[in-house]
């Protein structure tokens, strides 16, 4: 019962975020914030989920990062979004990696890379669709609303940031959300 309504509660609250983000209502709560920190923060939470999936989870997030200007709240939300996804459309043996860094132009990036299913440019375009799920049918093996995707991908461009997805069937993905210069000290 009460991972049933943790996970409702999480829908609830993805639906609610998604309907301020169109309705240009969500407002940012910005300050220098560690992005190593909020990035190693979120790997802990997340990684029970690999081990119990049999997932090796990595990190690759170097020491003296400057600091970025961003809704703390937000930026985790995003990574746990990714994190998640990376988690639930893998497979045991798979891998996870989280890793940060200066981009060439002096903003900050953070990239989620797996081993897992992988898609190819059409299911990204479902998949960066509001409920859009790449797998429809009745005999769907991964539960989910459509939206951590869409949500994370919002998240970002309020940042004034990128979300870009390069992903492969049977390949693997790899997301990086980049945080323009402007936003790093």
């Amino acid at each position: 019962i009460n991972n049933a309504g943790r996970h409702l509660l999480r829908i609830v609250s993805d639906i609610l975020d998604v309907s301020a983000i169109e309705a240009g209502k969500l407002d940012l709560h910005e300050e220098w914030v560690d992005l190593a920190e909020i990035l190693k923060s979120s790997a802990r939470l997340i990684r029970p989920r690999a081990e119990a999936g049999a997932i090796e989870f990595r990190e690759d997030i170097p020491e003296g990062l400057p600091r970025l200007f961003a809704d703390e709240r937000r930026v985790k939300q995003i990574a746990l979004n990714l994190l998640a996804n990376a988690i639930k459309f893998n497979a045991p043996g798979g891998s996870v990696t989280v890793s940060a860094g200066l981009a060439a132009d002096g903003g900050l990036f953070f990239r989620v890379t797996d081993t897992g299913i992988g898609m190819d440019e059409a299911e990204i375009a479902v998949a960066m669709t509001k409920f859009g799920q790449v797998d429809s049918s009745l005999a769907r093996q991964h539960e989910g609303t459509g939206l951590g995707l869409p949500l994370a991908h919002s998240l970002a461009e309020l940042h004034g940031g990128r979300f870009a997805i390069a992903s492969a069937r049977g390949n693997g993905t790899t997301v990086t959300v980049t945080f323009p210069r402007e936003r790093t000290v």
